[in-house]
Parts: structure tokens; sequence; C-alpha cells
């Protein structure tokens, strides 16, 4: 017999051929919650039948009481259709297809390029990705490079009306001559291309007076500001390249920043055993009014891999997850509120997004498809994190050619070993490829803290979701849509 069907033994209805979603039982705040994972959409469940689907799952000879199915039926679990057809595609074939070829007009297209101005900086941190800054090969953009940069990205960028243009380092502001040069030129070619573009920096902030903070104002040039946190993390850890500590000069610079930027973001990096919560506290006391906080990586360029103490990482990968929970926690405050700002959200918003539009992460960012970091000789890489890195270089601003869907194209989580069947992929995305890279050797195969972090916050999410009032959550889906549609090219 094929597909559901119903009979009756002994006065009871019973179901066979039952066939179920998948799904994810969560107990939190002593409730029961289920996430529909296909749909991205959670429910409150009864513990009875959390203890049910949790001991259990039907075969096709197992048959189901009517009372269960019934159960079954209003969480929405029940997959009412099959297909018996050997030919036909299954489902997750069929979902691995369209997340490989999203739905964009042009696979192809990149839209969000990072100039590397400058692979050299006035600090030296103690963590320094870049090997010390020099990014594998150190210097100075020129003029002509960027222009090549901006025209790349004009012919890339298909169709897409928005399009982004990030200045990176090392310290950017070392070159300052060319990045004025360069916005004076994205714009006009932008207009010439009938395309708007947008203009970010990441910056030290040391080298910020007047003149530059009226200029990236005038520019609309949208500061992130690398800083540590209070005075004893930021000089441990982000001196200058004579000893000196840099916290002084960085909160002069963010302080004139935050006369043309008053929502100024500052990004902190943890070493060793730094607290989270103090690096916070530090950043507030700075002035700034949002963070975010992510623990340092290793340096691939040199060719070394994590060689972290394994109970240092552990105990560093902790604490950053009880701050990460606080995170979401402040982040349903601000609902209840109604105070969430989606032009400078918290740092938990963003993960709440799957479960508020039901939109699905195929992959953890653009990497590699619709962004690119550009080295200062013109080389074009996946993004900025792998800039210098040989090994992964797509090609420079002269030769490129795109030739069909690439690994990072194909590299979305239903093709991800580890990733697709795990219930919160569609949350994560994945995990960052670097990151992946240097802490498993395998930009495909995420970290397991990394992994650990992210179910347990998506349990938090889903549970806190489901425990919103209706008003609350179309007030979170409002906020939401509007940070969605302002991060969207």
């Amino acid at each position: 017999m094929f597909g559901p069907y119903e009979i009756t033994l002994d006065g009871r209805v019973l179901h066979g051929n039952v066939a179920l979603k998948e799904f994810h039982i969560v107990e939190r705040d002593g409730g029961c919650f289920l996430l529909r994972v296909a749909e991205m959409t959670a429910v409150p469940i009864t513990p009875a039948l959390a203890r049910v689907l949790a001991s259990w799952m039907p075969s096709p000879g197992t048959l189901v009481p009517d009372g269960l199915m019934h159960a079954l039926r209003t969480a929405k679990l029940v997959a009412e259709k099959t297909s018996h057809d050997p030919q036909a595609p299954t489902e997750a074939a069929a979902a691995r297809d369209a997340a490989t070829k999203e739905s964009r007009p042009d696979p192809g297209a990149v839209t969000n390029i990072a100039l590397f101005l400058a692979q050299h900086c006035n600090l030296a941190c103690t963590y320094c990705y870049g090997q010390k800054d020099t990014f594998g090969g150190g210097g100075l953009m020129r003029a002509d490079t960027a222009r090549k940069a901006v025209d790349w990205l004009m012919a890339h960028s298909s169709t897409h009306r928005k399009v982004h243009v990030g200045f990176f380092g090392g310290e950017p502001l070392l070159n300052l001559p060319v990045l004025k040069k360069t916005v004076d030129y994205a714009k006009a070619q932008a207009a010439r291309h009938g395309k708007e573009v947008h203009f970010g920096i990441t910056t030290n902030a040391t080298r910020l007076d007047e003149e530059t903070v009226a200029y990236l104002a005038q520019e609309k040039i949208v500061p992130l500001v690398s800083c540590d946190g209070p005075a004893e993390i930021q000089d441990r850890q982000r001196p200058f390249r004579n000893g000196h500590g840099s916290h002084a000069a960085v909160v002069a610079g963010a302080k004139r920043l935050r006369l043309a930027f008053p929502k100024l973001m500052a990004r902190a990096t943890l070493c060793g055993d730094t607290d989270p919560f103090a690096v916070r506290r530090g950043l507030e006391e700075a002035g700034f009014a949002h963070c975010s906080l992510t623990l340092a990586s290793p340096v691939l360029l040199d060719g070394a891999k994590a060689d972290d103490d394994p109970s240092v990482r552990e105990k560093a990968a902790a604490r950053m997850l009880d701050y990460r929970r606080q995170e979401v926690k402040a982040v349903f405050a601000a609902i209840a509120g109604r105070h969430l700002d989606p032009a400078h959200p918290p740092e938990g918003l963003a993960l709440l997004s799957g479960l508020a539009t039901g939109e699905k992460r195929h992959a953890s960012c653009g990497v590699g498809r619709g962004m690119r970091g550009v080295s200062v000789d013109g080389g074009i890489y996946p993004c900025h994190r792998f800039v210098g890195l040989k090994a992964f270089r797509m090609g420079g601003l002269d030769d490129y050619r795109f030739e069909g869907l690439n690994d990072y194209h194909r590299a979305v989580v239903e093709n991800l070993p580890q990733c697709h069947s795990c219930w919160a992929r569609h949350f994560c995305g994945g995990g960052c490829f670097y990151e992946n890279r240097c802490r498993t050797g395998d930009m495909r195969r995420p970290d397991p803290l990394f992994c650990r972090e992210m179910r347990t916050l998506q349990e938090d999410l889903i549970a806190g979701w489901c425990q919103l009032t209706d008003e609350e959550r179309a007030y979170a889906r409002e906020q939401i849509g509007k940070m969605n549609t302002g991060l969207r090219p």
C-alpha cells in the first residue's frame, strides 16, 4: 500500500505510512517548543507531545493512533504528500539545487568589494591575522588600481542597482589621498551606470582629525571602529608599533567621529582570557553606541593552523556563549520595550531574522559570491579575510573570468558534510569560511565550538520567539524587515 492510509481496528482509528517533516524540540523556561526546520517556524507544544517526539519516529510499518495523529497535524508536522516516483528528485536534492543556483538574476554578480588601500598599519595588534599587517605583501594601493577595482565592480554587478565599496586594511587612512580619489571616481561611475554606491570604512580611529571626520561625514562613508574596550585591554592587544598604548588616541578619534556619526559602532576582538562583559563596558564608556565582539582567529598567512590550547579555547568559547546569550535576552527586552533600532541592531537581532521572516541562510555571507576582497596589487579574493592567501586568489582585476558557479556557490549548507542534516543549518549558513579553514583545515567544515554556540543561541531564540505576543512579533518583523532592507545591496 502506497501513501498514507487510515484503517479501523477493534474500533480504533489508526493511520499508516505516516511521514513527519523535519523538526527539532526545544525545552526552555519550563516550556516545550517545536521548530519545523524546512518552514523556519516555531510553535509551543505540550510536554506530552514533546516526550513522544523525543523517543519515537514513525516508520512505514508503524500504525499511529488517531489522537496522536490529530496532535501531529495540529502541530503541522505531518508530511501530507509523498512521492513514490523513483525518478522524481528528492526534497533534499531539490533544496540543494535551488540553494546552489540561488534566486539571483545573475549568480556571477558581485555587489560588495573591500579595497585594501593599505596592507600596512600603524598598530601592532597581537592577534593580527594579516601576518603583522602585511597580508603577505604589504604596501599601499595606487590610485589607478583603485579605479580599476571600481570599474571591475561596475562591470560585474550585473543589473543590481546598489553596490558597496568598503575601505579596508591594515589602516586605510594611511592612504587617505587614494581613498578620496576613489570616492570621487566611484560616484561618477555609479552615476554613469545608473547605480547607487555606498561606502564604508574599517578604521582603528587613531588618524582621525577634524578634517578627515568632516570628509567621512560629507561623503557618508560609514565607519566601523576596531577597538578592544578598556585601556588595559586595548593597550595590551592593540599597541602602536612603538609599543605605546593606543587607547587614548582611539577614544579621541571616536569622540570626533560621534559628532558626525552619533550611533558609532565598534568591533572588538577577544584574546585569551579576555572578559567580553569587560570589553563591552569599556566600549560603552568610550561612547560607542553599538558593539560587535568576536574571538581572535589564528593566522593562516604563515601556514599556521589553529594551535590554541584546547582548554583555553573552550573557556573562551564558554565566556563568549554566556555573553551572546545575554545579548539574546537584550533583543527580547528591546522588542518588549519597542526600542529596536534597525539601523544599528543588537547582535542577536540578525540571528532572530530567520524565525521572523522564514528566510533561509544557505551560506553565512556572500564570500566568493556577491562579495570580494581586492589586494593592493589588484588581486581578487573571496573576501577581505582571505586577502594575501595565494591559494584562494580568484584572479586579478585584469584577468578575472567568471566561468559559471564556483566552489563558493556550491558550498551551501545543503551540500556541506556536517551541516546538511543539522536542524540549525538555515540560521547560521555554515559559519565563516575563513574561521572554518582556521579551525578545522577545511572551509566547508565548521568549528564544533561555533556549532555549539549557534545551536544554543537559536534554541534560546526559538523559546523567546514562541513566548512573544502577536503584537510583539509584528513589531519585531517590521524592524527586522527594515534592518534587512538596509543590509541588502
